[in-house]
């Protein structure tokens, strides 16, 4: 009996709520001020609204959107320890639908605010902003339309607002009005209460660090084994061949390529990937259990195995080729792997073939990051991909779906000739380019590597003498030729120094590597507007060669 080994703990409890549930919790919710700003992006806010339209879409009874853990303060509130991201654009999206449907906007504000009290309450230093244009009615729009103002959290909240416009905009006033109330009801997640602090930070090591992220796959492993029809012998061969290919893998990357197997069998978007039903369906269409255990699964292993060490064999260009993929891979969003790990399973024995479509998806990848290709777009585009893999006719040339529109093309471009506000986006940016210069070092996200402004954005008193228009000088000091790749150190040694002392810094750091960016800036004595500029076609250059991007002004203008 339970009463025998004491009652439960208390100070901890946890239960399933929808959202609405979530937000109109008495006394509201605080991110509190421990806690790191609004980060999140314009693809992340677009991927949350994508899944939660295509649940809609689906009528599914419910969409888990994980945990969030809540912890009690001394003073009675409930502070965020994990899931503000989710919260604060899930409110976004609210309010948008608020100001967008008048005659509705008293059903949902009360999700926003509890009289005039903020259900949500972000970090005092975005606090205002938010309230101002989020969660006081008849603002969304505005905030859309603001100016950047150099602080990152602030801009990524317009930029979410931005995005939200955008993905929401075609859809028709009774349309969107019954999607969201779907997702007031049916949008779910797991609520942790914790009444101290310390509490709360276990609790949300545990649900992120000693989770089993692979029960998936295990549900997914005894039904194709256990209940498919093999017979004694081939069941107990199946068994074997599925440990002997997991063993290659952490146990997360394997469940990640069960998970993607609707795509490589069959191109199609997987709408959540724990789909048991979906997946079944993708072999039973493609061959069937036997097939996939024995022939398919193991070669899409090989193939991912070859990503994920950088080994694919390429022939003559194995060396670009891995170099490519390498870079591919710092790019947060995978959806382009299965597209990849599909061509070197059916394809990957023909040298001649794997590098220009290699080539052609890096240019695609870094064409999604940068937002020149429509993101709505991007699943079907794949799709298409791996229809038409097996032939060359329609990957290339003036229509194929593998290459860039002319459109896109003048955007990708366009985007490398604005200023870059956002640091993992500069960083990505400066990382691909330095893998394209002679010479150049192949880098990881995880490297001790930051962008230097050399130009330094706030300015200072030598840089605005040489500077004095600020207006100019803000622009410019985040375009892709005023900006280097140094250590972590080198960045806080140069700070706001004058371009002499900058350049001691990066070129005689001992220890310290001298990227190929930073040698392009040996032959410049003076750092000038003229010279930002100079830089800012030889780097674009540089780059748009790597990728293949050649100006095809006699092709029509075509959308995908």
């Amino acid at each position: 009996m339970a009463s025998a080994f004491g009652d439960t703990p208390q100070g901890l409890s946890s239960q399933i709520s929808n959202l609405a549930g979530v937000l109109m919790r008495k006394g509201g919710l605080k991110v509190p001020r421990y806690q790191r700003p609004y980060t999140w992006s314009e693809r992340e806010v677009r991927e949350l609204i994508t899944d939660l339209w295509r649940a809609f879409e689906r009528k599914a009874p419910f969409y888990f959107i994980g945990q969030i853990v809540l912890v009690k303060n001394a003073k009675g509130n409930l502070e965020i320890s994990d899931g503000q991201q989710r919260l604060a654009t899930l409110t976004m999206l609210i309010a948008y639908v608020r100001d967008r449907l008048p005659s509705r906007a008293k059903h949902y504000q009360q999700l926003i605010m509890d009289a005039d009290q903020p259900r949500l309450m972000l970090r005092e230093d975005d606090a205002n902003f938010y309230r101002g244009f989020v969660q006081e009615p008849g603002h969304m729009n505005e905030m859309a339309r603001h100016v950047e103002t150099a602080i990152e959290s602030k801009d990524a909240l317009r930029q979410a607002a931005q995005t939200i416009e955008s993905e929401l905009t075609g859809i028709s006033d009774n349309e969107l009005d019954a999607f969201f109330s779907f997702v007031a009801r049916c949008c779910t997640l797991n609520v942790v209460d914790a009444n101290a602090r310390g509490c709360a930070q276990t609790v949300f090591n545990t649900l992120n660090k000693r989770g089993s992220p692979l029960s998936g796959a295990d549900i997914i492993k005894s039904e194709l084994i256990e209940n498919s029809g093999l017979d004694n012998a081939k069941a107990d061969a199946a068994a074997r061949k599925w440990e002997q290919i997991e063993s290659m893998f952490e146990r997360a990357d394997f469940a990640h390529l069960l998970y993607m197997m609707p795509s490589l069998l069959t191109g199609e978007t997987v709408t959540s990937p724990e789909d048991l039903n979906q997946f079944l369906g993708a072999v039973k269409r493609t061959g069937g259990v036997q097939s996939f255990l024995f022939d398919k699964l193991p070669r899409y292993a090989d193939a991912l195995r070859a990503i994920f060490s950088g080994s694919i064999d390429a022939g003559k260009a194995s060396a670009d080729v891995n170099r490519r993929v390498h870079m591919m891979k710092q790019v947060p969003d995978w959806d382009w792997a299965p597209t990849l790990i599909a061509f070197l399973a059916e394809y990957g024995g023909d040298h001649r073939r794997v590098p220009p479509f290699v080539q052609a998806l890096d240019r695609l990848v870094f064409g999604c990051e940068l937002a020149v290709v429509d993101a709505r777009k991007v699943s079907a585009r794949y799709k298409r991909i791996m229809e038409a893999m097996g032939d060359d006719r329609k990957l290339y040339g003036p229509q194929g779906v593998l290459e860039l529109s002319q459109a896109e093309h003048g955007r990708f471009i366009e985007t490398l000739n604005r200023a870059r506000r956002r640091d993992r986006s500069r960083r990505l940016l400066l990382m691909r380019v330095e893998a394209a210069m002679p010479d150049g070092h192949r880098l990881s996200m995880t490297d001790d590597v930051t962008v230097e402004h050399v130009l330094p954005r706030g300015g200072s008193a030598w840089w605005n003498q040489l500077f004095p228009d600020k207006k100019l000088r803000e622009e410019a000091s985040s375009l892709l030729g005023n900006l280097t790749l140094v250590t972590n150190d080198q960045n806080k040694r140069a700070d706001t120094k004058s371009y002499a002392e900058k350049r001691e810094v990066i070129f005689n750091t001992p220890g310290a590597p001298v990227h190929a960016l930073s040698k392009d800036m040996e032959a410049v004595p003076e750092w000038t507007w003229a010279a930002i500029e100079d830089r800012q076609e030889r780097l674009s250059r540089i780059l748009c060669e790597d990728l293949g991007l050649t100006r095809r002004v006699n092709e029509p203008l075509t959308s995908r």
